[in-house]
């Protein structure tokens, strides 16, 4: 802003110390904002940002995995390996435009949110490019090399889950199955020590009869040992197949206590560790949603804080009359460009 307008209407050039004293007031603020890494995105990292980018970028990952398909099954097509590398040269480039906007050094920051992302990404990548170079190198290879180069090719499948991230509710579904993995895994302690205690007592009842006891057999090939019992359960747990017995004349009327350890098992094994699981990942998923709310909202009270305190600054900057009010040309002149600037560089839509 090099004019301001005169009481009569007209823009007249402004003097040289009110132009050297908005420069000091910019540089002032422009320093302040580059304290925080909100204010430090380039253009480049606000395109990347950007729902039509984002959808691009989404789009391309899908006939990506379209593409992947279609070369499994058509083999015979001879430009699969031309169109992998034009997909490939397009993330790479992505990649190369993120690290440019990120810088290097925050690219591989901790305190980057992103940087698990920016290193499977890099990986990926990096996948590929090492496919495209050893199948330059070595157009014919056999035996070990051929077994090593075909994982190679076959990991561009991994390209398939970075989809996850441009897309908000597969990510957040996804994240959220991660976040339940940790509650699986005592769940899956809890089911073995089930499985293992249930399977002590079949072998021990039901897996050393008599050999002339007519369903020995059956049983002996069921829970015989605790290796063979422990599977036989977990078979009946991940899909009850009461039949199965039903189907061995006189077992389980003959064996009341079978019968009821079977359905006790099936109710308790098969339905109430379904349910257990499904309650774990749900409130997993409930938990990582409200954590990432809240992050946001803290997100958002910092940045208005900022907003704030910056406001202070011009305020405090401005010449005020007794009152403590500055007058509209000098608002006009001075504090809407860098209000303006200040709005632009938190990128708030204003």
């Amino acid at each position: 802003v090099s004019k301001q307008k005169t009481p009569g209407g007209e823009y007249v050039p402004l003097p040289q110390e009110d132009l050297e004293l908005q420069g000091r007031m910019s540089a002032k603020l422009l320093a302040s904002l580059g304290e925080d890494e909100q204010f430090q995105e380039s253009k480049i990292g606000e395109v990347l940002k950007t729902n039509a980018f984002q959808a691009a970028m989404a789009g391309l990952i899908s006939m990506n995995a379209v593409v992947i398909g279609l070369e499994t099954d058509m083999t015979e097509f001879q430009y699969w390996d031309f169109i992998e590398d034009i997909f490939l040269f397009i993330f790479a480039v992505e990649l190369s435009l993120k690290g440019i906007s990120q810088g290097r050094r925050y690219f591989f920051s901790c305190g980057n949110p992103d940087i698990g992302w920016n290193i499977f990404d890099l990986i990926v990548v990096g996948l590929g490019i090492v496919d495209v170079i050893t199948s330059l190198c070595f157009s014919t290879s056999s035996g070990s090399m051929a077994t090593l180069f075909r994982i190679i090719r076959l990991l561009r499948i991994m390209r398939l889950f970075r989809i996850v991230k441009f897309l908000k509710q597969l990510y957040l579904l996804a994240f959220g199955f991660v976040e339940a993995i940790q509650a699986m895994f005592w769940v899956t302690i809890l089911m073995s020590v089930v499985l293992y205690v249930c399977s002590i007592v079949m072998v021990r009842t039901c897996g050393r009869l008599p050999n002339d006891d007519p369903h020995a057999e059956f049983l002996h090939e069921h829970f015989g040992n605790i290796r063979t019992s422990m599977i036989t359960l977990f078979v009946l747990m991940s899909s009850p197949n009461l039949p199965l017995y039903m189907e061995q004349e006189g077992l389980l009327w003959q064996r009341p206590l079978l019968l009821m350890f079977l359905i006790a098992f099936v109710i308790i094994g098969s339905f109430g560790m379904i349910a257990l699981l499904t309650g774990v990942i749900s409130e997993s998923m409930f938990e990582k949603n409200q954590t990432r709310a809240e992050e946001t909202r803290k997100e958002l009270d910092d940045l208005m804080r900022k907003l704030d305190s910056h406001a202070e600054e011009i305020h405090g900057m401005m010449e005020l009359n007794e009152e403590g009010e500055a007058t509209k040309a000098d608002i006009a002149a001075f504090a809407m460009p860098l209000v303006a600037r200040l709005y632009e560089e938190a990128m708030v839509d204003f």
